[in-house]
């Protein structure tokens, strides 16, 4: 999959702006394209608003324009959410350090809250023999080529279900943390 780098301060306020990111999240969520004001009627803001916010990611080569059809007349534009990976440039260490950190801690809680909600809500109507949502952690010890080989799998994976909606699939939310940590010595 492509990824797309984001590293000024121009691209990561357009690219990170709440609106926009909850925008991406139910194309995502959908699947399939979609109308600006179909966006809108699920947003509850204008059309003309949904419409900037496309027109911005299509500038960052996020979204694009998928088709167009003639309903009751009018022209109307479908857009999708392009198969690509965004990098906010957590790499550099400079002035929007701060506002990619916030940005996580935002994704973050978004997930998090969604899975909370999941829990109080539909953890129970699961079936037994279902897949249920579930969270993960720990430790685990890996050399550099075992880390690489984790992280390639699971991209992998991630990149070959990646909006790639079909017959009997749903959505699945998710947010994957791996880092390596120094270990905390007694003094």
């Amino acid at each position: 999959m492509d990824t797309i780098f984001l590293s000024g301060k121009k691209e990561l306020d357009i690219y990170i702006n709440p609106q926009r990111q909850e925008l991406l999240r139910r194309m995502r969520i959908s699947g399939t394209p979609m109308t600006p004001k179909q966006l809108a009627d699920q947003m509850d803001i204008s059309a003309s608003a949904v419409q900037h916010h496309i027109k911005k990611l299509i500038g960052l080569g996020i979204v694009a324009l998928h088709h167009t059809a003639h309903i009751h007349g009018i022209l109307a534009s479908y857009y999708e959410v392009l198969p690509k990976t965004v990098s906010i440039g957590c790499q550099f260490d400079d002035i929007n350090e701060v506002q990619r950190i916030a940005f996580m801690q935002n994704e973050l809680n978004s997930v998090f809250s969604g899975i909370a909600d999941y829990y109080k809500n539909d953890y129970k109507n699961i079936k037994p023999d279902e897949q249920h949502g579930d969270f993960l952690s720990g430790i685990v010890y890996l050399k550099n080529d075992e880390a690489k080989e984790l992280y390639g799998i699971i991209r992998k994976f991630l990149d070959e279900h990646h909006q790639n909606k079909q017959e009997n699939t749903v959505p699945w939310e998710y947010a994957l943390i791996a880092y390596p940590i120094t270990e905390e010595t007694d003094a």
